[in-house]
């Protein structure tokens, strides 16, 4: 099943501080968010998430024509497609319950430290989850020991 994506144009507001990045104007939950200097486009599945959003006078429909004529991260291989299909994905956990993925660790880590994600980044993210860091030993099968 294919989820429908609903791509939006949302203004953003700057910080007082120059170092942090612009924030969105309005909250957006599980969304891929490409930040520009005064609009972002947001990619959101959740179709009364995007209805509600389209309520404010601000906030529009952003085109397929629009989406063809530009790139979505300038001078990055990242295609609208790639960035549609990690929208779907975005709040569901781990294969296993409780376990944390090698990818989620980095991206912690470079978060906190400040570093952006690209999408090259969000990618190897991906990749890297497939090795669990924490809670590995919740997959392995229980094996009764022979008596004895």
């Amino acid at each position: 099943m294919n989820a429908v994506i609903h791509w939006l144009a949302m203004p953003v507001e700057h910080r007082a501080e120059r170092s942090t990045q612009p924030a969105l104007k309005y909250d957006v939950p599980n969304a891929v968010i490409i930040h520009g200097r005064r609009i972002a486009y947001v990619g959101l599945a959740d179709s009364k998430v995007a209805e509600r959003l389209l309520e404010y006078p601000d906030v529009e429909i952003l085109s397929a024509e629009k989406r063809r004529r530009s790139e979505p991260l300038p001078g990055t291989p990242m295609t609208w497609e790639m960035l549609e299909s990690q929208i779907p994905l975005l709040g569901t956990g781990h294969r296993q319950k409780g376990a944390v993925g090698l990818g989620d660790v980095i991206s912690s880590l470079t978060r906190r430290a400040r570093i952006p994600e690209c999408g090259s980044c969000a990618r190897r993210r991906t990749g890297l989850n497939r090795i669990t860091v924490w809670g590995w030993w919740r997959t392995r099968k229980l094996q009764l020991q022979p008596e004895g």
